[in-house]
């Protein structure tokens, strides 16, 4: 993953885990999508077998509420930190290499292996011609806006955006950064949450930033300023990292609250979703309601982690120093994993069940990822882009012998 770039003595390790975390659940976000029971508007996926249950449209939709604004939230912490460590130029050089640079080679290298792959599964479904697959252009109106874009590399996009925005305004703007010591962000349980109507204004005024999902090639301007909040709350964060420590005593009981918010959540998104024409009020109970979810979760897992990794073990180290690489690769995984699984369902004339195809699929790319990482990428030229230069022998080397990925 995109990392701070500081010496061991200056990393946080509870923040590296939480923020491998929060790359890694999207592994488990894309392998639901095969099998939720309504589909996510805007969301092309090259397998549809519904569960009959609801099941996994609840694992995604709780993890959609706060992952990425977690991500966000974390890479702007460690943005301030690393501006603080080398300074705005060193700092403007390192952003290019770790995110930059990966975002480029994925678009060249990853995204169109996996855009044939999804087109071998519509051509299979009599849905389009391999012409228009090849040519990447679809007559189906719903696939030529929806297929073609980023796909899961578009917060590459954003964080690079956001990097180039904050380096602007430490170079050129440092007043604009500067905030009064006097403001306490962490001194109480309760003074995190003036951040939660930010967050309810942008939701009020475009919840589809939370309900669609739109494949682009550049960036939607409302998504822009929805995580661009996540980021610039980081930055401050750091300002006061001192005070973290005082997430641990609440951080459960938000994760528990996060869990309590969210059928209501939930129940308000699929009345959206199934076409519910309510009273505009129920927009802003919808907003609101998703922006104290975001935030409980938020706060609560920093919490979590804060107290449970203090100090991350090698074997730890090592999965998030992989995690990068994973989320990277890991669409490709999971759609073919799925694809071969639905192939063989029908060729086989059997039926294998959801919760399996989905352990398969997360599974698959889980362990391709590591393995390659440890045995091709981490300390080629690819690890050298994501992650900086690696020495072999290192103690996360040997807890991935211990591991058995040697």
């Amino acid at each position: 993953m995109p990392d701070a770039g500081g010496s061991p003595n200056t990393r946080i390790d509870a923040l590296d885990a939480l923020r491998a975390a929060a790359m890694l659940l999207g592994v488990f976000l894309h392998a639901s999508v095969a099998y939720l029971h309504r589909p996510v508007p805007g969301l092309v996926w090259l397998v549809d077998d519904p569960s009959p249950s609801w099941a996994f449209d609840l694992l995604f939709w709780y993890l959609h509420g706060f992952r990425i604004p977690l991500f966000f939230l974390v890479a702007g912490f460690f943005a301030a930190l690393l501006c603080d460590l080398r300074g705005p130029r060193a700092y403007l050089e390192h952003r290019l290499k770790r995110i930059g640079g990966p975002l480029l080679g994925a678009a060249l290298v990853i995204l169109p292996p996996t855009y044939l792959l999804w087109g071998l599964s519509l051509v299979g479904q009599d849905i389009v011609s391999w012409r228009e697959v090849l040519r990447g252009s679809y007559s189906d109106q719903v696939l030529k806006h929806d297929l073609m874009g980023l796909g899961h590399l578009w917060f590459l996009q954003y964080l690079l955006i956001y990097c180039l925005v904050y380096f602007a305004l430490r170079r050129w703007l440092p007043g604009i950064l500067s905030i009064p010591s006097r403001v306490r962000f962490l001194d109480a349980w309760w003074r995190p949450f003036p951040w939660v109507i930010g967050t309810f204004v942008i939701l009020w005024l475009r919840p589809e930033v939370y309900t669609i999902f739109e494949n682009r090639w550049g960036p939607d301007p409302w998504e822009l300023a929805y995580h661009g909040l996540f980021f610039f709350v980081g930055t401050r964060i750091h300002r006061v990292r001192d005070r973290l420590n005082r997430l641990i005593p609440t951080g459960r009981w938000f994760v528990v609250a996060s869990v309590a918010v969210f059928p209501l959540v939930f129940v308000l998104l699929e009345r959206r979703m199934a076409g519910d024409t309510s009273p505009p009020a129920s927009t802003w109970i919808f907003a609101g309601a998703t922006a104290i979810f975001c935030w409980l979760g938020i706060l609560g897992f920093l919490g979590l982690f804060m107290e449970e990794y203090e100090k991350i073990s090698p074997r730890v180290r090592f999965v998030a120093d992989a995690a990068y690489w994973i989320y990277l690769v890991h669409v490709f995984l999971v759609g073919l994993t799925q694809l071969l699984i639905f192939w063989a369902e029908q060729s086989l004339n059997i039926a294998v069940p959801r919760i399996l195809s989905f352990t398969l699929a997360a599974g698959c790319a889980f362990a391709v990822g590591l393995a390659s990482y440890r045995y091709v990428v981490r300390y080629g030229l690819v690890g050298k882009w994501l992650h900086g230069k690696k020495v072999r022998g290192e103690a996360v080397d040997r807890a991935a012998e211990a591991a058995g990925l040697s």
